[in-house]
């Protein structure tokens, strides 16, 4: 009856592609086409200090306090258009294709990493729709990590960052996140959704490092090119 059901229900709402909305096959979230189009980071040519693939490297101009970072895809296009419907449309059946990706790549490039847990980037509305959150929730499934939704707090509300500088992106987050309980020697993995400058992630990684953590490593959906920093300084 199940099944039957099922397939009731594909035949009237079929799925589609989270890229171009072209019909697709139940098991996948992204046609073949758009798969080929979609633009993922070379993690073979990463530096996962800084989070940039290595021609954009921006460790000669930039100190951070996390370990390290990287990112599933970049930030334009394709991958761009589906998270954005995601996030601002609320698309939630596209978290499941995002926690996939950024598990991968996490698998990939933290291989046999001992986290001892994984938490998120809060934003300052925390009625609102959890984006980041949910994706971390089901990252931590994929990899079985201990997910501690509540561990970061969002404590003032800054302004939107897309159009700021580098400058202003640091002045702008400084002291907008608190951690509500101590987490000594922890190695932690920080999820977010969109990396640009790194000023975030890096103030996050302060607090959880005060806190008694023992490294932060970052992983992100998006990652925006580091010549966009150069633009805005």
């Amino acid at each position: 009856m199940n099944k039957f059901l099922n397939v009731l229900i594909s035949a009237i709402y079929p799925k589609k592609c989270i890229c171009c909305g072209e019909i697709i096959n139940e098991e996948t979230f992204i046609c073949d086409k758009c798969d080929s189009l979609i633009e993922r980071n070379d993690i073979e040519n990463y530096c996962f200090d800084c989070g940039f693939e290595k021609d954009e490297c921006a460790c000669k101009y930039n100190v951070y306090r996390f370990t390290s970072c990287v990112s599933t895809f970049k930030n334009k296009q394709y991958a761009q258009k589906a998270y954005y419907a995601y996030k601002f449309y609320k698309k939630q059946n596209y978290c499941q294709f995002f926690a996939d990706e950024l598990s991968n790549v996490i698998n990939t490039c933290y291989n046999n990493a001992d986290f001892d847990l994984i938490c998120y980037v809060p934003s300052y509305n925390r009625r609102g729709y959890n984006h980041s959150g949910y994706i971390a929730k089901e990252v931590s499934k994929k990899l079985n990590i201990s997910f501690c939704s509540d561990l970061l707090r969002c404590v003032k509300k800054c302004k939107k960052q897309h159009k700021s500088t580098i400058k202003e992106r640091i002045n702008n987050v400084d002291g907008k996140y608190a951690v509500k309980y101590r987490i000594d020697k922890k190695r932690v993995l920080l999820i977010d959704d969109i990396k640009t400058t790194g000023s975030t992630l890096d103030e996050c990684a302060r607090v959880l490092l005060f806190a008694g953590a023992e490294s932060v490593h970052c992983a992100t959906v998006l990652g925006s090119s580091s010549k966009n920093q150069l633009k805005n300084k």
